[in-house]
């Protein structure tokens, strides 16, 4: 099932999200927002700065960023109208990411239902795509020509600021907060609205991989919640909940995911290095004639 190939490879579509001339509501670390008796709450020193001030204050940090490591949680409900269970699969992802040359260090854990626990290990520099197969107990490579569209791919993902502008036209649809630490950009987005963005966002990511045909593909949900650092205006946490469903010929499958992110070890990460003898045991893959 393509779906169940889309599980597994979905990761986390982050985007930081703009707005002009919006205030932050302060809020308590707990979430509540403050009440204005609370005059000394520390956050109100930073109640001048707008959304749009915050957005163009991370795009500055964003230019200066080298590195930084990314833990996520994935929780994803796949249902289908030929199967007569839904099907649950967890995932846990650490990246290690230097963004100059482009290159990272992942470590991806999957759970699905009846089957053993799988944990795949990838590398990804400007020497190839390479990854270790469970089932098969073998390191794989990458066809150089695939390797260095990835590159390109990865790089043009990893640059906050051009993410960031995409979202400027959706202003209206955001809640601006913060609390002691940090501002908290949240969108709980209409599906209507916020359709063809989804869809170039999963086109952008892995669209033509699957083979997924994105005019089956329509997004009914997105809740997404982004955390940004006072001090430094580097993100630190990023929540999202996303639902689509797609169609195919008679069978229609719908994908829920809920996903948990934190960002750390900013400018930490200062190399990634290839074990040689996963670049000398691992099986090229050939692209078909």
């Amino acid at each position: 099932m393509k779906l169940k190939s889309l599980a597994i490879s979905f990761f986390a579509l982050v985007v930081l999200l703009s707005g002009c001339g919006q205030k932050a509501t302060p809020v308590s670390e707990s979430g509540k927002s403050e009440t204005k008796t609370n005059t000394e709450h520390p956050a109100q020193k930073e109640e001048s700065l707008t959304l749009e001030e915050v957005f163009e204050k991370t795009i500055a940090a964003s230019q200066d960023l080298k590195s930084l490591t990314v833990k996520m949680k994935n929780e994803q409900t796949i249902t289908s109208s030929s199967d007569s269970e839904p099907m649950d699969i967890s995932s846990t992802i650490d990246i290690d990411v230097i963004q100059d040359p482009i290159s990272l260090y992942q470590v991806m854990s999957i759970n699905m239902p009846g089957e053993e626990p799988m944990k795949t290990e990838s590398y990804f520099t400007n020497q190839g795509f390479f990854t270790y197969d469970p089932t098969q107990g073998t390191w794989m490579k990458l066809p150089d020509e695939m390797s260095t569209e990835l590159l390109k791919t990865t790089e043009q993902q990893g640059d906050p600021a051009a993410e960031l502008k995409k979202m400027q036209e959706y202003i209206e649809d955001f809640t601006f907060e913060q609390d002691d630490s940090s501002y908290i950009l949240s969108l709980n987005a209409s599906a209507e609205k916020f359709n063809a963005f989804m869809k170039e966002q999963l086109a952008q990511s892995f669209g033509q991989e699957l083979g997924l045909d994105l005019q089956n593909v329509d997004v009914s949900g997105l809740k997404y919640s982004y955390t940004i650092d006072k001090k430094n205006f580097y993100p630190t946490a990023m929540t999202m909940d996303m639902a689509f469903k797609t169609t195919e010929g008679s069978e229609e499958t719908t994908l829920e995911q809920k996903t948990n992110a934190t960002f750390s070890n900013y400018n930490g990460v200062k190399d990634i290095t290839i074990p040689d003898e996963v670049i000398n045991s691992a099986q090229e893959i050939e692209l078909p004639q």
